[in-house]
């Protein structure tokens, strides 16, 4: 058994799955965040394995909308104002990203994660066992216009299926066969019947947390104040004390961004907040997640009620809630269902997200000591346990299963 000492800074779901995958290959663990196991965005995210997430957000096609989306106050995206100067690094690597040949690039990076993802999030969740926590019911996608339907499956949804997504499309009376307590707002959608999703998020995290104390895993929380790497290891620093360990993992979100930028890497992350709400939906029920594609918003069945998730703010992570934000979603929620759900409980909070859609994952090259996974957008639950397995390899001198470099943290300078 290997005696190295391995410090994972960030709690969310990727620190823990790669805590868990590390710990299975023999090595000494901590896992250190200043929160709880599972309580920054792994909480709050809507449940879905999204195995169809396979097209890079970045391309000319969303650059184009973005303004008009911008200015509607019922559209999913919304910037707060003085968040703009954060995002200028963010928004050159955007348009940057957007090229043609980087789109392309993208795109079969994020098929290479999603070909191994599955395999990896049932090795994680078998060790773990945490099965019941899982439903494999698909997940439904729908449209409200013709036009946007018929759009959708000449261009993204094509281009789904040319990535190896399986998905049928369905008329409005199909849909209501699957989920007759929605509305008939819709003209019909698509399926995904391989599409998995979680009861409970911030479970899954626990249960990831207690297997990984129950097998010598340490869990220390504490805020890190900054990661220093010399000849023999990385001293990570915390609120009163320093630690050593012989090599540092840092999956620790939105604030890997900070940690790096103390040693000199400007990696252009941003803060892409997350809403949701809890809803009750009184004798109406939902089998699967089902989204509003238009509006980008979904409603997911979960143990303590249907989560209504969506938009993408970007906005400092430490703003208040914005409540026109959760009230547009309320109110495409109130459409889908026609009905006025009582809501039991709201979240806000921020998603880590790159220009390019990738997450980071690899050894830092002028620290190789510090190996990182952060990064993961909308997609940390989804490329959680592969992001763990691909950094495992990395510390054991193994070949990778797919090729890594698209996820360098050096690709953006």
């Amino acid at each position: 058994m290997d005696s190295s000492q391995i410090g994972v800074v960030g709690g969310g779901v990727v620190g823990l799955a790669t805590a868990i995958f590390l710990q299975q290959a023999g090595y000494q663990v901590t896992l250190i965040d200043k929160e709880a196991p599972g309580m920054g965005a792994s909480f709050g995210n809507a449940g879905l394995f999204a195995d169809y997430a396979r097209l890079p957000f970045a391309n000319f096609s969303m650059l184009r909308k973005m303004p008009r989306m911008l200015l509607d106050k019922s559209s999913p995206l919304s910037m707060q104002f003085s968040y703009l100067p954060s995002l200028i690094p963010y928004g050159k690597a955007f348009v940057k990203a957007c090229f043609p040949a980087n789109y392309t690039h993208a795109k079969a990076a994020m098929r290479a994660l999603q070909e191994h993802a599955q395999q990896a999030d049932e090795a994680l969740l078998n060790l773990t066992q945490a099965q019941d926590l899982i439903k494999s019911e698909g997940c439904l996608g729908l449209f409200a216009s013709e036009e946007g339907f018929a759009a959708a499956q000449r261009g993204d949804l094509q281009q789904r299926r040319e990535q190896g997504v399986e998905l049928e499309f369905l008329n409005a009376t199909q849909v209501h066969a699957l989920e007759p307590n929605l509305a008939a707002f819709h003209v019909g959608g698509v399926f995904y019947p391989k599409t998995r999703f979680t009861v409970s998020p911030v479970e899954l995290s626990r249960r990831y947390a207690r297997h990984f104390t129950a097998h010598g895993g340490v869990i220390l929380q504490d805020e890190v104040q900054a990661l220093v790497p010399n000849d023999n290891g990385v001293v990570v620093r915390l609120s009163d004390r320093d630690i050593s360990y012989d090599r540092v993992v840092l999956c620790a979100g939105l604030a890997s961004k900070h940690l790096l930028a103390k040693l000199g890497i400007k990696v252009p992350i941003v803060s892409e907040r997350g809403y949701h709400l809890t809803l009750d939906l009184g004798e109406k029920s939902l089998s699967r997640p089902v989204g509003w594609l238009d509006k980008s918003v979904f409603l997911t069945p979960m143990e303590d009620g249907v989560r209504l998730a969506g938009t993408a703010e970007f906005a400092s992570a430490d703003a208040p809630l914005n409540e026109a934000r959760t009230a547009a979603m309320l109110d495409h929620a109130k459409v889908m269902l026609d009905n006025n759900p009582s809501i039991k409980s709201s979240w806000v909070g921020s998603r880590p997200s790159t220009p390019d859609t990738l997450p980071v994952i690899g050894s830092l090259e002028r620290y190789p000591r510090i190996t990182v996974g952060f990064g993961h957008g909308h997609l940390g639950l989804t490329f959680a346990a592969v992001t763990g397995q691909l950094i495992t390899e990395s510390l054991l001198g193994q070949t990778h299963k797919i090729d890594i470099n698209p996820f360098s943290a050096t690709r953006f300078s």
